[in-house]
């Protein structure tokens, strides 16, 4: 007889339905799976043979046939453990499939029969849910990350017992209740923009990149508080929607960074990257890909401090993803695709010493060193940023004589708001567009309407400041966030002069 049941394997981003197949026939003891699975899943006959003796149940000392299908599908993973075990006893028929129609089953088996906690558990519930499955039967660990998907009934598993006594009516599993969590969402930030003293510009600018979503790179000479005024960005970042909270928690799901009592990311990410981390671990891949820091800040900030220290090849592999706002992994058997559209914040010394146009301090760099060190960003990554933003050092004696604003917070997050919502129904009708830093040509010439000066002085500017295509384009694009801050349908001439401002660069 054979025992099938349905199961959910992820790759990437991506999830599919494997049928896991299971066949008892007569001859001497053997185990075997088949169906392109890798180390882990062969290593699962060990697990699933204890854990089903450990569990009460009988495993069969015949010839065990499992099949996982389809079978040109490379299958990776302990989850398929729990449906391995549910299989060998349904063709053995010591357990039902009526209680286990139309499920999907996934989970980490022990050798007690304890089933453990998987990686990616959201995604497959709301996979499963999409392909018309009714059921899930997953760890008791995962059930609160599933309960989040609505439509589909979540059965919680501490060990493989309670499930062999649910399928034989012995002890009925409770479904775990549907969580509405997206309704208790609360914003924290150990640092707000109402705390810097000074750096009036820099606030400004950074305003402008929270209203818009515009890639901001701000230099200066060190301890000016480039460092502090982007960490401080955080307390500028809108709440997400519900459609993006899943889709961050799928990504942080699917690389186990998932906090076990609250399993779902309600703030924008905000991944802040050392220089000395690796290629693999920024952009994403490994001997089995995984979401790199570019895709953990999905929908939220990647921070590079000091970029000009990081390595050329990180900083080229930036590229692509900014522009298309995902990345591709590609391998020779596969190619996974992670999304990766986020904010690219970071800060720079203008010369190795970093004091070059200092008013106090002397530059101790040659010509020669200073253009070496600005070379170590490329023209076509410069030209990604879409606000320059020169940081001017504060006089410390500001600290004792200003006072703190306890409105300056409210008026930032009342305009960020106010330009979201004009984004918001600007873009409702567009699936992959919802800030202006998105846009494409197309978009712009719809949504950019300029006035007869503005556009004067964009073709003046775009002359004297060498503008590229992509240059002119940004400069329309912060502009379209500065006027919708001002409430503004037409961009005007001061909505461009001060965008322009925002477009000198660091040379």
């Amino acid at each position: 007889m054979v025992g099938k049941v349905f199961s959910c394997s992820f790759s990437g981003f991506e999830c599919r339905t494997i049928e896991v197949q299971a066949d008892i026939s007569q001859g001497l003891p053997a185990f075997s799976i088949v169906g392109l699975g890798d180390t882990s899943v062969q290593e699962s006959k060990e697990r699933v043979r204890t854990s089903i003796k450990n569990s009460g149940a009988r495993f069969p000392q015949t010839r065990k046939t499992i099949n996982l299908a389809p079978a040109e599908v490379r299958k990776q993973g302990s989850l398929f453990d729990l449906p391995i075990a549910t299989s060998i006893l349904l063709a053995d028929e010591q357990i039902h499939g009526d209680k286990i129609e139309n499920a999907i089953i996934v989970g980490e088996l022990s050798l007690t029969g304890k089933v453990k906690r998987i990686n990616g558990a959201l995604p497959i519930t709301q996979y499963a849910k999409e392909q018309g499955f009714k059921k899930i039967f997953l760890p008791k660990e995962n059930a609160l990350e599933a309960s989040f998907i609505e439509g589909i009934q979540v059965y919680p598993l501490e060990n493989f017992r309670e499930l062999i006594e649910h399928c034989l009516g012995l002890k009925t599993i409770s479904v775990f209740p549907y969580s509405k969590i997206f309704q208790d969402r609360k914003k924290t930030s150990p640092l707000l923009f109402s705390n810097i003293v000074g750096l009036e510009k820099a606030k400004r600018g950074l305003l402008i990149a929270a209203a818009g979503g515009h890639n901001t790179l701000l230099y200066g000479s060190p301890g000016c508080g480039k460092t502090i005024a982007c960490r401080a960005f955080r307390s500028l970042l809108t709440e997400m929607t519900k459609s993006e909270i899943l889709e961050t928690t799928k990504l942080f799901s699917i690389t186990g960074l998932l906090n076990n009592e609250t399993p779902l990311i309600r703030e924008r990410s905000f991944r802040e990257v050392h220089h000395t981390a690796s290629l693999a671990s920024v952009i994403g891949g490994g001997t089995r890909p995984r979401p790199g820091e570019i895709s953990l800040a999905h929908n939220g900030v990647l921070f590079l401090d000091e970029i000009a220290e990081f390595p050329k090849k990180i900083l080229e592999a930036l590229r692509q993803p900014l522009e298309d706002k995902y990345i591709n992994i590609n391998r020779i058997n596969s190619s996974l695709k992670f999304p990766s559209n986020f904010i690219l914040l970071a800060t720079m010394n203008p010369c190795p010493c970093g004091y070059k146009g200092d008013k106090k301090i002397s530059c101790i760099c040659s010509e020669s060193q200073i253009k070496t060190y600005q070379k170590k960003i490329s023209g076509p990554l410069l030209d990604r940023f879409d606000l320059f933003i020169e940081v001017a050092k504060t006089s410390m004696g500001k600290i004792f004589t200003e006072k703190e604003n306890k409105t300056l917070q409210k008026n930032y997050l009342h305009s960020i708001a106010t330009a979201t919502k004009i984004q918001q129904k600007r873009f409702k009708n567009l699936n992959s567009i919802n800030k202006n830093a998105d846009m494409n040509l197309k978009e712009i010439k719809i949504y950019c309407p300029l006035s007869r000066d503005a556009k004067t002085l964009l073709n003046q500017a775009s002359k004297n400041l060498n503008l590229s295509n992509r240059g002119y384009l940004k400069t329309i694009k912060t502009a379209r966030t500065i006027a919708d801050i001002g409430q503004n349908e037409e961009i005007k001439q001061e909505h461009i002069a001060e965008a322009i401002q925002f477009r000198s660069k660091t040379s």
